[in-house]
């Protein structure tokens, strides 16, 4: 990472705004869109095929009825013209040709003229057409487009990156990340107000930001811890209530004791720190008390004999030695390491600064490294609680390494006191799993695919509608039908009847009649018959079906291989999640069209709300000469390290930190 040296650029990053980072927009996107749609290649076919159907029409009418007459009535004129030479010779026929011509000569020039727009439609290729419309509609579109960009020249294209909440929790990231959102962050929050930065990853992860400051003049207290934990004051600062209290807390972090041990363990430790009152409280006096009251000699030179006689005698008493004989053992186990690592003589203060920095040093885990770490929570709880003047913020590095109750204390003070509280997690596991969603949160590369996938899951997902089955069904029928009949039959009918009868009236005089019917009938019938049916079919079916599912928003592997210096800000509102992307890289700064205000939301005229623009669009200009940020101690109380920006000179207007 490249820290920017240049003056105009260190002072860009000691502008307020708690930034993290920057957002790019493209200024291409706030183009408005040029409103003539592009040509339907559909459309010019049928416009071109309607030109020649036209021009077709009006060839044939003026062949028809311009052409034809115009051309009879020029030979009809001419003919005329010979018959009157004919007759006689001596007649003047030029009236009568030139007649002839001005009536014909128009309508053949119009006929002509007809075929030959006639023969451009006919030649016309729609393809063409399309082509040179589509050429056309570009270069207008292309026309629009530079006129919106030099309209649109003066807006930054990078903008300040802003948490939404006093409180940020950013979870994951590499040593290059946090080193460089560290710096970012770090000089925007010191632009208005002190700092306190615990960096406890063991990685010097708060480099980059002690190098700015030490550039930029801001007077800037490192300690590296614990080497320097006489001289940081972290002890010294605190009332022997307050200590007593701190130390306990910072003992039993992280361990299931009980309220019991640990009202215990400050109960001794006020005792201890009563005795040591009037001499001052050191850890190394307060350990060798400990040894004292364990029985033990004792470092000598380091407790007075007053001291010494009290604490073996009517302080604690036998009887409650021999009930807390538990206690002094642990209080003794923990406070003699933190001895070894201050001095015998009077507790030092230290010096005020405006950037404050506590930076653990690389070593392995161990139980007086994890009491240190604690220790130093307890005491920024304490520092942002009982702060009487400009309440500094707080940046952690590696938080993973405190408890989620002492966490929770740290960001209750910090919210009661309104300052910002930055968190830095190394991983998103245990407990900053329940820590997630407290304010503001972000993410950087997270390595890991469990913790990328918590992360996916907060970010939340999509819904939307996608084919989950298709079906396609394909088949035929075909039938057939014959059938054949034959019917042959005959009937024959024959019948006879004789008939007779007589009558006999008289006997002298009878009278006989009869009659006789013979009839015969016969009948042939013959019929056939023959039937055929086919039938043949062919159907078929799709069907397509679909189902709402829901993905997320961001898929874990993009999570997983994030770059260094990205990080997701997810920003939460009554409208649902949004998730802005942030690049935190320092050299950004030095970009032009660069603003250190927060980009305007589309459709917004933000050259309003941004400085005057000169050779680098959206920064504000520094006057000549002008040297870095300048700090000073304000009339305060040095241990509370309230410093204030030193006020301008007389008649000089104050330098412009806006933006």
């Amino acid at each position: 990472m490249t820290i920017p040296r240049s003056p105009d650029s260190t002072r860009l990053l000691f502008t307020p705004g708690a930034r993290l980072g920057w957002t790019f927009r493209d200024r291409r996107t706030l183009i408005t869109p040029y409103p003539e749609p592009p040509p339907d290649p559909e459309l010019i076919r049928r416009q071109t095929a309607a030109r020649t159907a036209a021009a077709e029409r009006k060839w044939q009418h003026a062949r028809r009825w311009v052409a034809r007459p115009t051309l009879i009535a020029g030979i009809a004129l001419a003919m005329l013209a010979g018959c009157a030479k004919a007759i006689n010779s001596h007649s003047h026929t030029s009236p009568i040709l030139a007649t002839a011509l001005i009536v014909a000569v128009p309508g053949l020039a119009w006929t002509l003229w007809r075929w030959i727009q006639r023969t451009q439609a006919a030649a016309a290729n729609p393809a063409q057409a399309y082509g040179l419309a589509r050429q056309q509609h570009q270069q207008r579109a292309s026309t629009h487009e530079q006129a919106e960009l030099a309209r649109l020249g003066d807006l930054p294209e990078w903008g300040s990156a802003e948490p939404p909440a006093h409180r940020t929790d950013i979870f994951g990231g590499t040593l290059a990340g946090w080193r460089a959102l560290l710096t970012v962050h770090g000089a925007s929050i010191l632009s208005r107000q002190p700092l306190l930065v615990a960096d406890l990853s063991g990685q010097h992860a708060a480099t980059g930001l002690a190098d700015l400051t030490r550039h930029a003049n801001v007077p800037t207290a490192v300690y590296l811890l614990p080497h320097d934990l006489d001289r940081s004051g972290i002890l010294t600062r605190l009332t022997p209530p307050q200590l007593a209290a701190a130390l306990a807390e910072a003992i039993h972090a992280g361990t299931p004791a009980s309220r019991t041990d640990r009202a215990v363990d400050v109960r001794v430790l006020e005792h201890l720190c009563t005795a040591l009152q009037k001499s001052g409280i050191t850890p190394a006096r307060l350990a060798a008390a400990a040894e004292v009251a364990l029985g033990r000699p004792g470092p000598s030179g380091l407790l007075t004999q007053a001291e010494t006689g009290l604490i073996r005698g009517p302080l604690l008493g036998d009887d409650y030695k021999t009930r807390v004989g538990a206690n002094l053992i642990r209080l003794d186990a923990f406070l003699s390491d933190l001895a070894r690592h201050t001095g015998t003589g009077p507790p030092q203060t230290p010096v005020p600064a405006w950037c404050t920095l506590l930076v653990t040093e690389p070593a392995a885990r161990s139980a007086h490294g994890e009491l240190l770490t604690a220790l130093v929570i307890q005491w920024l709880t304490i520092q942002v609680s009982g702060s009487t003047a400009t309440t500094p913020a707080v940046i952690i590095a590696s938080a993973d390494e405190i408890t989620r109750d002492h966490l929770e204390r740290l960001a209750g003070a910090c919210e009661h006191r309104g300052v910002h509280l930055t968190l830095l997690f190394r991983h998103l596991r245990d407990d900053a799993t329940a820590l997630i969603g407290g304010g503001a949160t972000a993410f950087m590369r997270l390595g890991n695919h469990l913790e990328a996938e918590q992360a996916a899951n907060f970010l939340g997902r999509h819904y939307k509608f996608v084919l989950s089955g298709f079906t396609a069904t394909l088949g035929g029928s075909q039938s057939r039908s014959g059938g054949f009949s034959y019917n042959y039959g005959t009937a024959d009918s024959r019948g006879s009847s004789v008939t007779a009868s007589w009558t006999d009236n008289h006997l002298l005089n009878p009278t006989a009649s009869g009659s006789r019917t013979h009839s015969r009938d016969r009948s042939v019938n013959e019929g056939w018959s023959m039937t055929t049916s086919q039938e043949e079919g062919t159907n078929w079916s799709d069907a397509v079906s679909s189902q709402r599912v829901h993905e997320y928003a961001v898929e874990p592997v993009v999570l997983q291989q994030l770059p260094d210096h990205a990080l997701l800000l997810a920003s939460r509102s009554g409208t649902g999640a949004g998730i802005v992307p942030v690049e935190s890289h320092p050299a950004i700064v030095t970009l032009p069209h660069t603003n250190t205000h927060p980009l305007a939301p589309p459709g917004y005229d933000q050259r309003r709300t941004t400085p005057p623009v000169t050779s680098k669009p959206a920064r504000p200009e520094l006057e000549p000469h002008q040297p870095p940020p300048q700090w000073s101690p304000a009339s305060g109380s040095p241990a509370d390290a309230q410093w204030l920006p030193r006020q301008s000179a007389p008649g000089r207007p104050p330098p412009r930190n806006d933006g």
